[in-house]
């Protein structure tokens, strides 16, 4: 055998391997990756039903703190905690021995200057007839009128002061200003009670409830435009559980709170049995029509970033655009979108995870 023909055939064949003879797996200029498959739907202008939410606080119709405008020691608590009062009913009673001897003392100092005043009424009228036949001095009969004024003024400082003898001592049974339910009471009988200071209870009138929320000023004129009928309001409280009542628009606020650029809305919903109260809070939903026009996608489709939210759009040859939109309102399962979106426009649904912008992909359309 000719060893150095091996050698040479044996050289050759290594030149060639390692001059890459041969492409591998995977190297540049392999197949194509493999289209994503999407799931869209067209969207189409319609009228929808939608629910937005805002959360809100609960206020009694009326709040009143109860004080007395009388000092002393309670001396009896005529309303059981937490009842039903109504207007004009005893609630508590304030030990009025000294107001009642204020109120004797008044009578008898009322007596004693309208006894004054008599006298010097009767002086007058002598002064006077004794004047007609020069028998007294000018200055004499005016010194008497001047005299009987004073009395007068006594007279009615008196009776001043014996009115306010006996308001004290009616004052000193606190009763219901007006009717509603009183709460538990902050004094216990034998405490000391101050003029003006000290509160004693409270009574709210919670039939009906108020309901406050805030909503952006732009929104303004949807809740003064639309009716009871177009559009309703629901509560639900912080457990999930939904208010069984419908509420209504009471007033809207005059003013726009410039830190926040809200205006505040106050509904009104009947409590009837009192399963709402007062500082509780709530969520309150709004449902109405939408417009005629209005376009929506699933809420799973929209994408939420910091900054803003995006879907998904196939556009021409079956590209992926990402496009910026401006969500509104909600149904059940669907977004408002009040900017972004055009109608006919083709909003991937599922499969986002598996694409990007600028991807081309396979299409299958939600029925």
């Amino acid at each position: 055998m000719d060893y150095r023909l091996f050698i040479v055939s044996a050289c050759g064949l290594l030149m060639c391997i390692a001059c890459g003879g041969g492409k591998q797996p995977g190297a540049a200029g392999g197949p194509p990756r493999m289209k994503a498959t999407v799931v869209a739907a067209i969207i189409q202008p319609s009228t929808y039903t939608v629910t937005e939410e805002f959360p809100a606080t609960l206020t009694a119709n009326n709040i009143v703190e109860l004080r007395t405008d009388v000092t002393g020691y309670l001396e009896a608590i005529r309303a059981k905690d937490g009842s039903t009062v109504t207007k004009g009913q005893p609630l508590y009673e304030i030990d009025k021995s000294r107001y009642a001897a204020t109120y004797g003392q008044q009578q008898a100092s009322l007596q004693q200057v309208q006894a004054d005043l008599a006298q010097k009424q009767r002086d007058l009228e002598r002064y006077q007839k004794l004047l007609e036949n020069d028998a007294i001095s000018r200055q004499t009969v005016e010194q008497a009128g001047t005299a009987a004024k004073t009395a007068e003024a006594n007279v009615a400082a008196a009776k001043a002061a014996l009115q306010k003898a006996g308001t004290d001592v009616n004052h000193a049974v606190l009763r219901a200003p007006v009717s509603g339910k009183i709460g538990i009471a902050q004094l216990r009988v034998g405490d000391i009670v101050n003029a003006g200071q000290t509160l004693i209870n409270t009574i709210v009138n919670e039939d009906p409830m108020f309901v406050d929320f805030d909503v952006p000023q732009r929104r303004f004129r949807d809740f003064t435009s639309a009716t009871d009928k177009e559009r309703f309001f629901l509560l639900r409280f912080s457990d999930g559980t939904q208010y069984s009542e419908a509420g209504k628009v009471l007033t809207i606020n005059n003013t726009v709170d410039p830190q926040t650029g809200t205006i505040r809305v106050r509904l009104q919903f009947p409590n009837a049995r009192g399963e709402l109260k007062s500082g509780m809070t709530a969520v309150v939903m709004v449902k109405n029509a939408s417009a005629a026009d209005a376009l929506a996608v699933p809420a799973k489709s929209v994408m939420e970033t910091l900054s803003e939210k995006n879907v998904f759009v196939v556009g021409q040859g079956d590209v992926i655009q990402l496009r910026a939109v401006e969500p509104g309102a909600t149904t059940d399962t669907l977004v408002i979108i009040r900017n972004g979106l055009k109608g006919g426009e083709k909003v991937v649904v599922e499969g986002l995870q598996k694409v990007k912008p600028g991807d081309t992909v396979n299409v299958k359309m939600l029925n």
